[in-house]
C-alpha cells in the first residue's frame, strides 16, 4: 500500500524543482539554450545578475552580448519596487526590464511575454537564484526553469527567511536519478 500522504508531498515539490542548476547565469551554455529551442531569456535581477551593491560580471555581460549575437532575447523581470535600480541594471545590461512583477504570479511573465506575441511558451526560459519566486512562478507558467546559486549570502530579510525551506526541496530534487544529469553546481 502507498502512503498517499508521501506522494503528494514529492508532487508538490515537483512545482519547485528547476528544469536545470547552474553555478552562474553566464554558466548556462549556448547549447543548451539552443537544443532546447529557446528565444527568449527571463531573468531574475538581486542575487542573480547583480551582488548586493549592484555590481554585475564582465562574464555576464560577455554572455549577454553572445546571446544578442545569436538573436536570443533577453528581459529582466525583477520583483523590485525601485524601478530605479532596476532602470540602471538594465540600460547597463543592455536588456529591457519588468519591475513590480510579483514573482511568483504569473503577471508580471504574461506581461513580458505579450510583448513577444510570435514567441511561444516553450521557448522561454526563467534563470533565477530562488525555488519560490523564479522557479516556482516559470513552473506554474509553463516554461523552461534554470536555478543559479545566489551571487552572495547578503540578502534581505525575506530571502533569508525562505533559503532553509529551499535547502529540504533541493535535497530531494538532488537525490532523484533523474535530476542527476540536470545538476550542473
Amino acid at each position: 500500500m502507498t502512503n498517499t500522504k508521501e506522494t503528494k508531498r514529492k508532487s508538490i515539490l515537483k512545482n519547485f524543482y528547476p528544469d536545470y542548476i547552474f553555478e552562474k547565469v553566464e554558466d548556462i551554455p549556448y547549447d543548451l539554450i539552443s537544443r532546447e529551442g529557446i528565444r527568449l531569456i527571463l531573468m531574475d535581477m538581486d542575487n542573480t545578475l547583480i551582488d548586493f551593491k549592484g555590481k554585475s560580471s564582465k562574464n555576464l555581460k560577455k554572455w549577454i552580448k553572445m546571446l544578442k549575437s545569436k538573436d536570443v532575447k533577453l528581459y529582466i523581470i525583477s520583483n523590485s519596487f525601485s524601478e530605479e535600480k532596476v532602470k540602471r541594471v538594465s540600460k547597463e545590461l543592455g536588456v529591457k526590464y519588468f519591475f513590480k512583477a510579483k514573482k511568483p504570479l504569473s503577471r508580471g511573465f504574461k506581461m513580458v511575454c505579450d510583448f513577444f506575441p510570435d514567441i511561444s511558451k516553450k521557448e522561454i526560459m526563467m534563470v533565477g537564484d530562488q525555488l519560490f519566486t523564479d522557479i516556482y512562478g516559470g513552473n506554474k507558467f509553463n516554461i523552461k526553469t534554470v536555478l543559479v546559486k545566489r551571487i552572495n549570502k547578503r540578502e534581505n530579510f525575506v530571502s533569508k527567511f525562505k533559503r532553509p525551506a529551499e535547502k529540504v526541496i533541493l535535497n530531494h530534487y538532488y537525490n532523484k536519478e533523474e535530476n542527476s544529469e540536470k545538476c550542473r553546481v
